[in-house]
């Protein structure tokens, strides 16, 4: 059995004995038929080719079907050949522990050590005390602006008021430092001293001076 008179060109006679061999001999059901119209759709291509390019075009368009392409070790070409990546990389930390460099911080260590000489002009800390120290500042400042923060976006607002810090630091730390942002003017009010404790104050001064 050969192909169906519509396709052209139709095989060699060869082709078609090996079309028949593959397929078999009738009779064929529809799908034995659709089968046989690929084969001879396809052999005729071929052989088409063949005659418009000669026998080596079969090989050469088998062979570059069948490779699969191989990454090639050529650097990319263009603007991106030319394009490096930039990474920000966190300096070193300071002696401490401390991230920040000193010139960001609030407290320095030229500020500590005035703060020290205003209290006892003839006192000396150490390099680890003041590390200790500037440490300690650090973490305070970072535990105030964070909890500052948290009451701002409590509010609603992408803007950190000095009210939200002063409303922490009374709270947390019962810290109120005036003359900043505050329309309320609070007097200063002493602390009121009990009866036991002037009679504590006054044992106490009877027996230092025995």
């Amino acid at each position: 059995m050969g192909c169906q008179p519509g396709v052209s060109p139709a095989p060699p006679r060869a082709a078609a004995a090996s079309t028949t061999t593959l397929i078999g001999l009738g009779p064929h059901g529809p799908k034995r038929k659709q089968d046989l119209d690929k084969i001879c759709e396809l052999k005729a291509k071929a052989w088409q080719i063949m005659n418009q390019f000669g026998p080596s075009a079969l090989i050469n368009l088998s062979s570059f079907s069948s490779s699969k392409p191989e990454p090639t070790g050529t650097p990319p070409q263009g603007p991106m050949a030319n394009s490096t990546a930039v990474v920000k990389i966190p300096g070193p930390p300071g002696p401490g522990g401390r991230l920040s460099p000193e010139g960001n911080q609030v407290l320095t260590k030229k500020k500590l050590q005035d703060l020290v000489r205003e209290v006892d002009p003839n006192e000396q800390l150490d390099e680890d005390v003041e590390e200790m120290l500037l440490q300690i500042a650090d973490d305070f400042i970072e535990s105030v602006v964070t909890a500052a923060c948290q009451l701002a976006r409590h509010r609603k607002s992408n803007t950190l008021e000095v009210k939200d810090v002063q409303l922490h630091l009374e709270r947390q730390w019962n810290m109120w430092i005036p003359g900043f942002g505050s329309e309320e003017i609070r007097p200063y009010k002493k602390a009121c001293t009990t009866e036991a404790h002037k009679q504590r104050m006054a044992l106490i001064r009877k027996t230092t001076k025995k």
